[in-house]
């Protein structure tokens, strides 16, 4: 989703003060059916639209070794027939209500998401429970189906040495953990797959009691509830397979991933082992982590592009991230090209990247830093909420995740809270060598003669 960039920070307070209405709106209604279906409705009347998400609590990191790319192929599958539509059909009817639909798998859960006319909620509804319970998942649709998901690999990730890269480094970052598995799968369990094989996944996951329906939009709570019982409300609960947290181990060692590739920028990619905030013991030290990834990199005024793009032209495309919400143990990366119109090593680089998280773990930040990321990330999340689809995204992010709705209204006090010198202690404690993942993307040295 694309967010929008504020280029001042008075503008950024600005926006964060009107955007602290939307903050503060009721939260969002929620009830369960009796068999287990949650569902999380959100009332926003500014236009007679009505996103509807349903969210299944599976994903790549519930694979078994040599099965990766179940969810995702599945995910893929369920829109070629069902019980109530033929092959190709859910878009179409989507489409010719005027709205939109997609779906997309992650780590920890998939999500199947269509926006309509709020008049055409039950449309949505009913497609929705189509999907949780009717699919046809037959053979020749599934031969056509791992074809196109081979070459969304190929056009993907295959054909791009940073992606490669990327997947490799995923490999060895969560050496103990169901992360360490690709979204989109391994080409060579891709190509064995069964239709059987999907069906039994099909069976063992899709289930109301492991899913959640968030509705956002012009729709009120008991309309959604008269709606959600008539169509997901006959579905039957069944026995869930066991699935534990995917958890890492606390300093798994320093790890290394190299790749070559004649045409290509060089590329440094570092990642840090550390809490997310269903595992973290302090949850102060999660919003600490936030607000560290926006000090050194989000805006222009941000410590990395200030320092490493225009003050020493060392790098570009500078990128850090901190994904907080997830069921298991999380990454702290950094990423960066070197500059190539004055490339240099990329031990340059990474010297650098490396000093500049020195100077965090050495010295507190300053009160005036720390105010600016702060107000920088939370205008972020304000403007990705405006859409209605931003609103459903993140509703779904915690209960795909299985977490409580409850800490996602604590988040942004948590966020007020931190101080510079937690800032300090977060780096501190979780940029270590022994906690680093570093893949290199190189240019092959010339041969000897």
């Amino acid at each position: 989703m694309r967010r929008h960039r504020l280029f001042s920070l008075g503008l950024a307070s600005l926006l964060l003060a009107l955007g602290t209405a939307q903050a503060q709106a009721p939260l969002p209604s929620t009830f369960i059916l009796d068999n287990g279906l949650q569902v999380v409705v959100q009332h926003d009347p500014r236009a007679p639209v009505v996103t509807a998400q349903l969210v299944v609590r599976v994903g790549s990191s519930h694979e078994p070794p040599g099965q990766s790319g179940l969810s995702h192929a599945l995910e893929h599958l369920l829109f070629r027939g069902s019980e109530k539509t033929e092959p190709g059909e859910f878009s179409r009817i989507v489409e010719r209500l005027g709205g939109r639909d997609n779906a997309y798998t992650t780590p920890d859960y998939t999500v199947y998401h269509l926006t309509l006319p709020s008049e055409r909620l039950e449309v949505a509804l009913e497609l929705g429970a189509d999907l949780l319970s009717g699919a046809r998942l037959a053979d020749e649709e599934f031969v056509r189906e791992i074809e196109a998901v081979l070459a969304e690999r190929r056009e993907s990730i295959d054909d791009f040495p940073t992606e490669r890269l990327h997947e490799l480094w995923l490999a060895q970052a969560f050496p103990a953990s169901g992360y360490r598995t690709p979204v989109i799968g391994w080409p060579q369990d891709i190509e064995r797959l069964s239709p059987n094989a999907l069906r039994n996944w099909y069976r063992s996951w899709y289930a109301p009691n492991n899913a959640s329906l968030v509705v956002v939009g012009d729709v009120q709570g008991e309309q959604v509830k008269k709606l959600a019982e008539r169509h997901f409300g006959r579905l039957p609960a069944r026995q869930l397979p066991t699935s534990m947290p995917p958890l890492e181990l606390q300093n798994p060692g320093a790890r290394t991933v190299h790749i070559e590739d004649l045409h290509s920028t060089p590329y440094l990619l570092m990642g840090f082992n550390v809490p997310s905030r269903a595992t973290a013991q302090a949850p102060q030290d999660v919003a600490a982590l936030r607000l560290t990834a926006a000090l050194l990199a989000s805006g222009r005024s941000a410590r990395l592009p200030l320092r490493l793009e225009r003050e020493q032209p060392l790098l570009q495309q500078i990128d850090v991230r901190y994904a907080a919400i997830a069921r298991g143990d999380a990454l702290f990366s950094l990423s960066a090209h070197i500059n190539a119109s004055q490339p240099a090593p990329l031990a340059t680089l990474e010297h650098a990247l490396r000093a500049q998280l020195q100077q965090l773990k050495d010295t507190p930040p300053t009160v005036a830093e720390v105010e600016r990321a702060r107000n920088r990330l939370l205008a972020d999340e304000v403007f990705a909420r405006d859409a209605l689809e931003g609103q459903a995204g993140d509703l779904a992010e915690y209960l795909g995740s299985a977490l409580p709705l409850a800490w996602r209204a604590d988040a942004e006090t948590e966020l007020h809270a931190v101080t510079a010198q937690q800032v300090q202690h977060v780096a501190q404690t979780y940029f270590t060598r022994e906690r680093l993942t570093t893949a290199y993307l190189t240019t092959p040295e010339p041969p000897h003669e």
